[in-house]
């Protein structure tokens, strides 16, 4: 019936993600606002309200926020289906939305789920996913694989506040789904970014099953504005992680979980980014299977000392929740994320099932008491 759905009020599930920051805990999905939420006493996820700081009532804004753990800011963008087809905005340490910058160099609508920073620039793939509205009334979906295209990356400076410094450059057969992180090198003359690319990515929209995911590293020549790139890895992975202190700055060890079926991820990856991958195509230096039956999620990596600046980068934990569908019993595992096998250190029976998911967080108990 005519007027029982306001959308103006909300049209997410918020069941994408998770992030902290601005004194708040958000759940988050890409088609709204996040919506804050806190734990309550008894461990309950509680739902306060729809953020609408970050945008208008019709608006949304990334799953996939980046938080400079440094600076205490968190940067975000939202694409739409009409133009400005891409907006980037910057929220300050307090959690306050700064000015928006208006990205009208963006030509077409497309499926812009992730992008990177770094100390001076933020990244936003533009791939050969792409949304066309008009496509629903032919009773089609509106998202699918343009093999025309080509597709780019747009980079933008961190702190801009309009585009007209931002540019784009070609990277033919790159089609980027989740990034992992980037940093600049060579006096900033260089962007590192590692991030996953759809190969056959025509497949994407009916047939997944069909689509490897491959984890690659990407040079940007900031002067030449040219894309170089190689996998590092010759597994299929997603939802690759760092050290979340280190976002936005150069990363040697990075965490990556093995895909093995949407949306069944059968173990546990480390790899070092600084080794060279010319011979063998790879860089994996530790690895983790979870057993026959046995499926986990995003992994998230905890530092040990989170507040000690002399740490090593990997000194932590990998912390992921387990389905075994022998058993039909959900163990929330913690592996020793310095150990060359990512050795099991603890295992926590939970009394029910936790479905496969999407993406989380590790939040410290002290964060929490201050929400």
């Amino acid at each position: 019936m005519s007027g029982e759905y306001d959308v103006s009020r909300g049209t997410g599930n918020a069941n994408t993600s998770v992030s902290h920051f601005g004194g708040k805990l958000f759940a988050h999905s890409e088609s709204d606002l996040p919506y804050t939420i806190k734990l309550g006493s008894d461990g309950d996820i509680i739902t306060l309200r729809r953020h609408e700081e970050y945008g208008e009532p019709l608006e949304q804004m990334t799953a996939h926020p980046k938080v400079d753990r440094e600076t205490g800011e968190a940067f975000a963008y939202r694409h739409n289906i009409q133009r400005p087809y891409l907006t980037y905005f910057r929220i300050n340490s307090d959690g306050i939305k700064q000015p928006e910058v208006k990205i009208f160099s963006k030509k077409q609508a497309s499926l812009v789920h992730d992008f990177a920073i770094t100390k001076n620039y933020a990244i936003f793939p533009d791939s050969q996913i792409v949304i066309k509205p008009a496509e629903i009334i032919k009773g089609n979906q509106p998202a699918l694989v343009d093999p025309k295209k080509v597709p780019k990356l747009g980079i933008i400076p961190r702190y801009a506040e309009d585009e007209k410094e931002m540019w784009w450059v070609e990277v033919p057969g790159y089609n980027c789904m989740h990034t992992v992180n980037a940093w600049e090198e060579d006096g900033g003359d260089t962007i590192v970014m590692v991030a996953t690319n759809l190969l056959s990515v025509e497949h994407f929209m009916d047939h997944q099953e069909l689509v490897h995911s491959s984890m690659e590293r990407l040079e940007i020549n900031v002067k030449a504005k040219t894309v170089a790139r190689r996998p590092i890895s010759t597994r299929c992975l997603d939802f690759g992680v760092i050290n979340p202190a280190y976002v936005g700055k150069k990363t040697r060890y990075m965490y990556a979980a093995i895909l093995t079926d949407e949306p069944k991820f059968s173990g546990v990856v480390k790899l070092d980014l600084s080794l060279p991958t010319a011979e063998s195509g790879d860089c994996t230096v530790a690895s983790r299977f979870y057993g026959s039956g046995c499926y986990g999620g995003e992994p998230c990596f905890v530092p040990r000392e989170p507040d000690n600046p002399t740490a090593e980068e990997d000194d932590g934990y990998i912390v992921n929740y387990v389905f075994n569908e022998n058993t039909q019993e959900s163990k929330f595992i913690v592996m020793d994320a310095k150990s060359p096998t990512l050795e099991i250190v603890a295992i926590v029976k939970l009394p029910q099932r936790v479905p496969y998911g999407f993406h989380g967080m590790f939040v410290r108990e002290c964060d929490l008491q201050k929400l």
